[in-house]
């Protein structure tokens, strides 16, 4: 069976797109299964970037309190956090808040992650939230495994050591790496320091990759609803006050616990270590990220002819309808359209008294028509997708 003249067909879906279509529509039916429990404007799952922000402020507050008392040595770093707990007036509950705080923060980034996945808000110019978002994980869980270092007790002891044998797993340069990382052929004082860099550095490290994550954005959502605040930061307390954060054994040369409580946000590469090898960890590790790295490039949903539109030119600026409205400015997500004075009045009417001229940076465009559908004054077009010849593919179509 044919189709039509001027009707090109579409192309047989892969798993993979009937998966994420599936997903897509249960992620839909869980947002609407929400909206009937709470307003829609208090729909937690919209605001798992703001809570992941509120969680890492959480994080900074206390871990500056903490800081004061910390001491990074193999002698004084576990009586320095014993201390913080049992001797420091709200030390202990401060020490809770820093480690539950933590948790919210990788639970609401993974829940960020997976429902920009499945609705498939890292396609096109969205990319480079995605990739900033990916290293903000990274860096995120790293910082969360050398805190669990810093208390130096023997989980500590023991999480350091099986780290430093996944890097010398490596080739060519797991020895060097794992050099770097304890400060020398072993474990001494310098051990400590050097967690310490790791943990405030690249924890420091994630406001400047925050920044880069919202650069293409119009309207973030930085912080969430007030409700979601003063829940979020009531559970976190509550959590620190009735399951209080523990160390365990001070860690010492001939310790070597046989288990120890496993954190599942932040240790579970280590628990892989029961099945696999230190060099597969690594290289499962290694696969997996770089899959979240290529995922706005591989297998996308669309099929080429469906994505023309993206090759329709950058928006350009007419400049005689432009009112100096400010709607397409309010209403382009990737900050594409600047609004500067204008030189000379507009030649229409209601551009006659303008103010202000909209102007396209052509280096952020994606060429998605946004602008083109927020302008009630017809001063933006995308040159290579014009009114007239989407009016002529529309009525080729019918006559087909």
């Amino acid at each position: 069976m044919s189709t039509g003249a001027g009707i090109a067909p579409s192309p047989p879906r892969s798993r993979y797109g009937r998966f994420m279509t599936g997903v897509l529509r249960g992620t839909l039916k869980l947002d609407v299964w929400i909206n009937k429990v709470y307003p829609a404007d208090y729909n937690p799952l919209y605001y798992t970037g703001g809570l992941s922000n509120l969680f890492l402020f959480i994080l900074v507050l206390s871990g500056i309190f903490l800081f004061f008392y910390y001491e990074a040595s193999l002698v004084e770093g576990f009586a320095s956090v014993q201390y913080i707990t049992l001797g420091v007036p709200y030390g202990g509950l401060i020490r809770g808040v820093h480690r539950y705080a933590a948790d919210g923060f990788i639970v609401a980034v993974l829940l960020h992650l997976f429902r920009n996945w499945f609705t498939d808000r890292y396609l096109f110019s969205r990319d480079n939230p995605w990739i900033s978002g990916m290293f903000l994980l990274i860096f995120g869980g790293f910082v969360g495994f050398t805190g669990y270092q810093l208390v130096w007790d023997e989980r500590a002891q023991v999480l350091t050591a099986m780290f430093v044998g996944m890097l010398r797993s490596l080739p060519l340069i797991g020895d060097w790496l794992a050099r770097v990382f304890i400060g020398g052929a072993g474990v001494s004082d310098g051990t400590l320091v050097r967690a310490l860099f790791l943990h405030i550095g690249p924890a420091s490290a994630l406001y400047v990759m925050l920044w880069w994550h919202y650069l293409r954005l119009r309207h973030p959502k930085i912080w969430p609803p007030a409700t979601w605040v003063l829940a979020s930061v009531g559970l976190v307390f509550l959590l620190a006050g009735v399951i209080p954060a523990t160390s365990g054994q001070p860690a010492a040369p001939a310790g070597r616990p046989a288990s120890f409580p496993m954190d599942i946000f932040f240790l579970i590469p280590f628990w892989l270590l029961n099945y696999m090898s230190p060099f597969a960890v690594m290289v499962l590790l290694g696969a997996l990220f770089t899959l979240g790295f290529a995922i706005p490039y591989i297998a996308r949903r669309e099929a080429p002819q469906e994505m023309s539109v993206r090759h329709a030119g950058v928006a350009q600026v007419i400049d005689g309808n432009c009112t100096g409205c400010e709607l397409c400015f309010f209403d382009c997500p990737y900050n594409a359209i600047a609004m500067v004075p204008s030189p000379a009045p507009g030649l229409s009417r209601a551009a006659a008294n303008r103010t202000w001229l909209a102007v396209v940076i052509e280096s952020r465009c994606v060429e998605c028509g946004i602008c083109i559908g927020a302008c009630p004054f017809e001063a933006l077009e995308l040159p290579k997708f014009l009114e007239r010849d989407v009016q002529a593919q529309v009525l080729e179509a019918v006559r087909a």
